[in-house]
Protein backbone atom coordinates (compact mmCIF):
# COMPACT_ATOMS: atom_id res chain seq x y z
CA UNK A 1 0.00 0.00 0.00
CA UNK A 2 1.13 3.41 -1.08
CA UNK A 3 2.26 5.60 1.87
CA UNK A 4 0.52 8.84 2.67
CA UNK A 5 2.23 11.84 1.39
CA UNK A 6 3.07 14.59 3.53
CA UNK A 7 0.82 16.74 2.11
CA UNK A 8 -2.43 14.29 3.22
CA UNK A 9 -0.76 13.92 6.42
CA UNK A 10 -0.69 18.05 7.50
CA UNK A 11 -3.83 18.11 5.92
CA UNK A 12 -5.46 15.47 7.93
CA UNK A 13 -3.60 17.06 10.94
CA UNK A 14 -5.12 20.53 10.45
CA UNK A 15 -8.67 18.97 10.02
CA UNK A 16 -8.39 17.25 13.22
CA UNK A 17 -7.01 20.69 14.86
CA UNK A 18 -10.31 22.72 13.70
CA UNK A 19 -12.70 19.52 14.58
CA UNK A 20 -11.40 19.90 18.08
CA UNK A 21 -11.44 23.60 18.59
CA UNK A 22 -15.24 24.25 17.43
CA UNK A 23 -16.02 21.08 19.38
CA UNK A 24 -14.99 23.06 22.24
CA UNK A 25 -16.06 26.19 21.26
CA UNK A 26 -18.73 28.16 23.38
CA UNK A 27 -21.80 29.90 22.40
CA UNK A 28 -21.62 33.51 23.97
CA UNK A 29 -23.82 36.51 23.16
CA UNK A 30 -22.87 39.71 24.08
CA UNK A 31 -25.16 42.86 24.97
CA UNK A 32 -24.70 46.22 26.33
CA UNK A 33 -27.07 49.07 27.94
CA UNK A 34 -27.02 52.71 28.80
CA UNK A 35 -26.12 52.42 32.37
CA UNK A 36 -23.25 52.11 34.86
CA UNK A 37 -22.99 48.20 35.36
CA UNK A 38 -23.09 49.12 39.05
CA UNK A 39 -26.79 51.01 38.94
CA UNK A 40 -29.74 49.59 39.80
CA UNK A 41 -31.23 48.21 36.60
CA UNK A 42 -28.09 46.44 35.19
CA UNK A 43 -27.47 44.82 38.67
CA UNK A 44 -30.72 43.07 38.15
CA UNK A 45 -31.23 42.16 34.83
CA UNK A 46 -27.44 41.57 34.00
CA UNK A 47 -27.30 38.14 36.54
CA UNK A 48 -31.35 37.26 35.50
CA UNK A 49 -30.10 37.23 31.85
CA UNK A 50 -26.68 35.20 32.85
CA UNK A 51 -28.52 32.37 34.50
CA UNK A 52 -31.24 32.35 31.34
CA UNK A 53 -28.74 32.12 28.98
CA UNK A 54 -26.57 30.01 30.67
CA UNK A 55 -29.30 27.42 30.97
CA UNK A 56 -29.60 27.16 27.09
CA UNK A 57 -25.13 26.49 26.94
CA UNK A 58 -24.81 30.01 26.19
CA UNK A 59 -22.22 32.47 27.69
CA UNK A 60 -23.10 36.03 28.37
CA UNK A 61 -21.22 39.17 28.15
CA UNK A 62 -22.65 42.76 29.35
CA UNK A 63 -20.28 45.57 28.82
CA UNK A 64 -22.06 49.30 29.08
CA UNK A 65 -21.77 52.12 26.57
CA UNK A 66 -23.67 55.39 27.18
CA UNK A 67 -27.10 55.15 26.48
CA UNK A 68 -27.49 56.69 22.64
CA UNK A 69 -24.43 54.69 21.37
CA UNK A 70 -25.56 51.77 22.89
CA UNK A 71 -28.57 51.80 21.14
CA UNK A 72 -26.58 52.30 17.84
CA UNK A 73 -24.38 49.45 18.69
CA UNK A 74 -27.28 46.79 19.32
CA UNK A 75 -29.64 47.78 16.64
CA UNK A 76 -26.72 47.45 14.28
CA UNK A 77 -26.02 44.31 15.16
CA UNK A 78 -22.47 45.02 16.42
CA UNK A 79 -23.68 43.87 19.94
CA UNK A 80 -26.88 41.00 20.16
CA UNK A 81 -29.32 42.69 22.37
CA UNK A 82 -29.67 45.90 25.19
CA UNK A 83 -29.82 44.94 28.94
CA UNK A 84 -32.45 47.14 30.11
CA UNK A 85 -35.55 49.03 27.95
CA UNK A 86 -39.00 49.92 28.83
CA UNK A 87 -41.64 47.95 27.82
CA UNK A 88 -42.93 50.86 25.38
CA UNK A 89 -39.35 50.99 24.04
CA UNK A 90 -40.53 51.19 20.20
CA UNK A 91 -42.99 54.20 21.01
CA UNK A 92 -41.04 56.54 22.61
CA UNK A 93 -38.33 55.81 20.82
CA UNK A 94 -40.60 56.57 17.80
CA UNK A 95 -39.25 53.74 16.27
CA UNK A 96 -35.94 54.74 15.49
CA UNK A 97 -34.27 51.17 16.44
CA UNK A 98 -35.97 49.22 14.29
CA UNK A 99 -33.91 46.16 14.52
CA UNK A 100 -34.49 45.53 18.15
CA UNK A 101 -36.71 42.58 19.50
CA UNK A 102 -38.31 42.77 22.62
CA UNK A 103 -37.92 39.56 24.90
CA UNK A 104 -41.10 38.91 26.32
CA UNK A 105 -40.31 38.31 30.03
CA UNK A 106 -40.83 41.15 31.93
CA UNK A 107 -37.45 41.58 33.96
CA UNK A 108 -37.87 44.80 36.74
CA UNK A 109 -40.39 47.32 37.52
CA UNK A 110 -38.92 50.78 39.01
CA UNK A 111 -40.80 53.83 39.61
CA UNK A 112 -39.66 57.33 37.88
CA UNK A 113 -39.48 59.91 40.51
CA UNK A 114 -39.50 63.64 40.61
CA UNK A 115 -36.15 65.30 43.25
CA UNK A 116 -36.01 68.92 44.13
CA UNK A 117 -34.64 70.82 46.65
CA UNK A 118 -38.07 72.06 47.68
CA UNK A 119 -41.31 70.74 48.81
CA UNK A 120 -42.99 70.91 44.97
CA UNK A 121 -46.57 68.97 45.09
CA UNK A 122 -45.44 67.00 41.59
CA UNK A 123 -47.77 63.59 40.56
CA UNK A 124 -47.93 63.53 37.22
CA UNK A 125 -45.35 65.11 33.90
CA UNK A 126 -47.43 68.02 33.78
CA UNK A 127 -47.19 69.27 37.01
CA UNK A 128 -43.48 70.05 35.87
CA UNK A 129 -44.58 72.71 34.00
CA UNK A 130 -42.51 76.09 34.21
CA UNK A 131 -39.13 74.12 36.10
CA UNK A 132 -36.21 73.66 34.70
CA UNK A 133 -35.60 69.57 34.88
CA UNK A 134 -32.60 67.25 34.47
CA UNK A 135 -32.03 63.88 33.50
CA UNK A 136 -29.80 61.59 32.49
CA UNK A 137 -29.77 61.60 28.85
CA UNK A 138 -30.87 58.33 26.52
CA UNK A 139 -33.96 57.46 28.98
CA UNK A 140 -36.65 57.35 25.60
CA UNK A 141 -39.65 57.61 28.34
CA UNK A 142 -38.19 60.65 30.15
CA UNK A 143 -37.40 62.05 26.67
CA UNK A 144 -40.74 61.23 25.46
CA UNK A 145 -42.59 62.62 28.08
CA UNK A 146 -40.80 65.79 28.80
CA UNK A 147 -40.76 66.91 25.41
CA UNK A 148 -44.97 67.21 25.73
CA UNK A 149 -44.67 69.52 28.64
CA UNK A 150 -41.62 71.61 28.98
CA UNK A 151 -39.78 73.94 27.10
CA UNK A 152 -36.60 72.49 25.33
CA UNK A 153 -34.34 75.32 27.04
CA UNK A 154 -36.21 73.96 30.52
CA UNK A 155 -34.74 70.32 29.46
CA UNK A 156 -31.15 69.56 30.56
CA UNK A 157 -29.65 66.31 29.58
CA UNK A 158 -26.43 65.22 31.48
CA UNK A 159 -24.57 61.96 31.14
CA UNK A 160 -25.81 60.75 34.34
CA UNK A 161 -27.51 60.74 37.97
CA UNK A 162 -24.59 62.00 40.13
CA UNK A 163 -24.60 65.14 37.65
CA UNK A 164 -28.17 65.88 37.35
CA UNK A 165 -28.37 65.78 40.91
CA UNK A 166 -25.31 68.51 41.55
CA UNK A 167 -27.06 70.54 38.97
CA UNK A 168 -30.01 69.99 41.62
CA UNK A 169 -27.74 70.75 44.61
CA UNK A 170 -26.43 74.37 43.46
CA UNK A 171 -29.54 75.68 42.41
CA UNK A 172 -28.87 75.14 38.70
CA UNK A 173 -32.31 73.21 38.20
CA UNK A 174 -35.24 72.85 39.91
CA UNK A 175 -36.15 69.34 39.26
CA UNK A 176 -34.07 65.49 39.45
CA UNK A 177 -36.08 62.74 37.07
CA UNK A 178 -34.38 59.42 37.83
CA UNK A 179 -36.07 56.01 38.65
CA UNK A 180 -36.25 56.47 42.70
CA UNK A 181 -34.26 53.66 44.14
CA UNK A 182 -31.72 55.02 42.15
CA UNK A 183 -32.13 58.52 43.27
CA UNK A 184 -33.17 57.70 46.69
CA UNK A 185 -29.59 56.31 46.95
CA UNK A 186 -27.51 58.47 45.49
CA UNK A 187 -28.81 61.24 47.72
CA UNK A 188 -29.20 59.61 50.83
CA UNK A 189 -25.45 58.64 50.48
CA UNK A 190 -23.69 61.80 49.51
CA UNK A 191 -23.53 64.22 51.99
CA UNK A 192 -23.64 67.06 49.00
CA UNK A 193 -27.02 66.11 48.28
CA UNK A 194 -28.43 65.87 51.75
CA UNK A 195 -31.30 68.45 51.21
CA UNK A 196 -32.87 66.90 48.14
CA UNK A 197 -35.59 64.66 48.56
CA UNK A 198 -38.15 62.48 46.34
CA UNK A 199 -41.18 65.11 45.33
CA UNK A 200 -43.24 62.24 43.84
CA UNK A 201 -43.79 59.47 41.70
CA UNK A 202 -44.41 59.98 38.30
CA UNK A 203 -44.87 56.21 36.18
CA UNK A 204 -43.99 53.15 36.52
CA UNK A 205 -41.60 51.54 34.37
CA UNK A 206 -41.52 48.16 33.12
CA UNK A 207 -38.44 46.76 32.11
CA UNK A 208 -37.92 44.29 29.08
CA UNK A 209 -34.04 43.11 27.31
CA UNK A 210 -34.30 42.96 23.81
CA UNK A 211 -32.46 41.28 21.13
CA UNK A 212 -31.48 42.20 17.42
CA UNK A 213 -33.97 40.53 14.91
CA UNK A 214 -31.57 38.31 13.99
CA UNK A 215 -31.65 36.05 16.87
CA UNK A 216 -35.36 36.47 16.90
CA UNK A 217 -35.63 32.27 17.68
CA UNK A 218 -33.00 32.61 20.44
CA UNK A 219 -35.08 35.29 21.77
CA UNK A 220 -38.29 33.87 21.97
CA UNK A 221 -36.39 30.87 23.39
CA UNK A 222 -34.62 33.01 26.44
CA UNK A 223 -38.53 34.42 27.10
CA UNK A 224 -39.45 30.77 27.62
CA UNK A 225 -36.31 30.20 30.09
CA UNK A 226 -37.41 33.64 32.56
CA UNK A 227 -40.87 32.06 32.64
CA UNK A 228 -39.13 29.12 33.22
CA UNK A 229 -36.82 30.84 36.29
CA UNK A 230 -39.67 32.64 37.75
CA UNK A 231 -41.76 29.59 38.04
CA UNK A 232 -39.08 27.69 39.68
CA UNK A 233 -38.00 30.28 42.07
CA UNK A 234 -34.45 31.24 40.95
CA UNK A 235 -35.65 34.59 39.45
CA UNK A 236 -36.90 35.99 42.71
CA UNK A 237 -33.79 34.46 44.16
CA UNK A 238 -31.75 36.18 41.94
CA UNK A 239 -33.31 39.67 42.63
CA UNK A 240 -33.55 39.36 45.95
CA UNK A 241 -29.77 38.49 46.06
CA UNK A 242 -28.76 41.22 43.87
CA UNK A 243 -31.14 43.65 45.47
CA UNK A 244 -29.18 43.38 48.98
CA UNK A 245 -25.98 43.22 47.27
CA UNK A 246 -26.68 46.56 45.64
CA UNK A 247 -28.33 48.36 48.22
CA UNK A 248 -24.98 47.21 50.34
CA UNK A 249 -22.59 49.08 48.49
Amino acid sequence: MKAPSLTKIFLILVFCIVHTVHAKEVKLVSFTGGAPLDSYNPSITVPLLAEAFKRNGIKFYAEYQPSLRSLKLSNSGVFDGELHRVHNFHIVSKAKYPNLLRIESLLLSVWLAAFSTRPLKISSWKDLQGLKVAYYRGRKNITNNLDQVLMPNNIVRVQDDQHAFMLLATNRVDVVITTSIQGRKITENTAVFAKIIEIGKLEQSKIFAYMHHKHKLLAEKIAATIEQMKADGAFKRIVSKNRSLWLQK
